[in-house]
């Protein structure tokens, strides 16, 4: 049996990644606050896709846990409810840019599980007209001899 990734799963391990690159390209760069921020568009960003058809709170509370998975709760709260002042021109810039790539990420991650999705139910399809056809070979074979 195989082992089925939940897309909470997908979108942590994607966020999980993010973190590190954020950390190290942007560390010296900006300011803690900005950089809690930049993280948590990205992760609205990542779960927009998975969760924008359902109930807002629950998009809010993904957010929420994922953001939670790298930052205390303070900060995961600053992270969700205040803007900081930019401290250089090109950061406000930065903060879409980071949720526009969650989202492509996101994107690229529902295709893929769709693609496999569909490969899986086409083998499962398959196998199962195969059995059939089979069956009906052997069957015909039977009436005739």
């Amino acid at each position: 049996m195989s082992k089925t990734i939940t897309e909470f799963e997908l979108i942590c391990s994607k966020a999980d990644a993010a973190w590190a690159a954020i950390q190290s390209q942007y560390v010296d760069r900006l300011t803690t606050a900005e950089i809690d921020f930049l993280f948590s568009r990205l992760v609205l960003g990542l779960t927009s896709p998975f969760y924008a058809e359902r109930e807002p709170a629950l998009h809010f509370t993904a957010c929420s846990a994922v953001i939670g998975r790298k930052l205390p709760p303070e900060r995961v709260h600053a992270a969700l409810h205040a803007v900081p002042e930019p401290s250089q021109p090109w950061v406000e810039r930065a903060f879409g840019l980071a949720e526009e790539h969650g989202t492509k990420i996101a994107m690229t991650l529902i295709e893929q599980r769709d693609r496999t999705n569909h490969a899986e139910t086409t083998d499962h399809t398959d196998a199962k007209a195969d059995a059939a056809h089979r069956e009906l070979s052997s069957g015909a074979k039977e009436q005739v001899g």
